[in-house]
């Protein structure tokens, strides 16, 4: 974690072993989207690449998120992956981590508790996703940041 200003700190995240870990989309909470049970974001993530279902099935049952990411990242364009994927990949990110975070408590809770603080995935290859290079976007820092912002928003009707 980094402080930026006196109320606003950056925090770091990346590999599942640090302290944020849980925010990586490899970090194991199962979630269930559209009726099937993902072990981790990256399972749901890569497996809504292909238009076929028998290799969403593999993916989403791979032995480890690395082995789902590979096998998504794998797909060709004309054979196996959508063809309207790039379009529809913020969405498909914002829903596996909707499910990740509404339906694990505690996840939900320790997202929550991360206030104001800026999150980035320090991603050293990922200019999409990730968010520690310059000119990088962030995307996945920016859809947790979104979903924190909601839960904070329904904890504050609660009150």
């Amino acid at each position: 974690m980094e402080r930026r200003s006196r109320l606003e700190m950056i925090i770091y995240f990346y590999s599942r072993d640090d302290d944020y870990g849980w925010l990586s989309n490899f970090w194991r909470a199962n979630q269930i989207v559209d009726g099937a049970v993902y072990p981790t974001n990256e399972h749901f993530y890569q497996s809504q690449k292909s238009i076929d279902y028998t290799v969403r099935g593999w993916i989403r049952s791979a032995p480890n998120p690395f082995l789902a990411m590979k096998a998504g990242r794998s797909l060709r364009s004309g054979k196996e992956l959508r063809p309207d994927w790039e379009n529809l990949k913020l969405g498909v990110m914002e829903k596996g981590l909707k499910a990740k975070f509404f339906q694990n408590e505690d996840l939900k809770q320790k997202l929550i508790e991360t206030g104001s603080s800026l999150l980035r995935e320090n991603s050293p290859t990922d200019m999409f996703w990730g968010g520690a290079l310059n000119g990088s976007k962030n995307m996945l820092g920016e859809l947790l940041m979104k979903i924190r912002k909601e839960f904070s928003v329904k904890v504050g009707e609660i009150q």
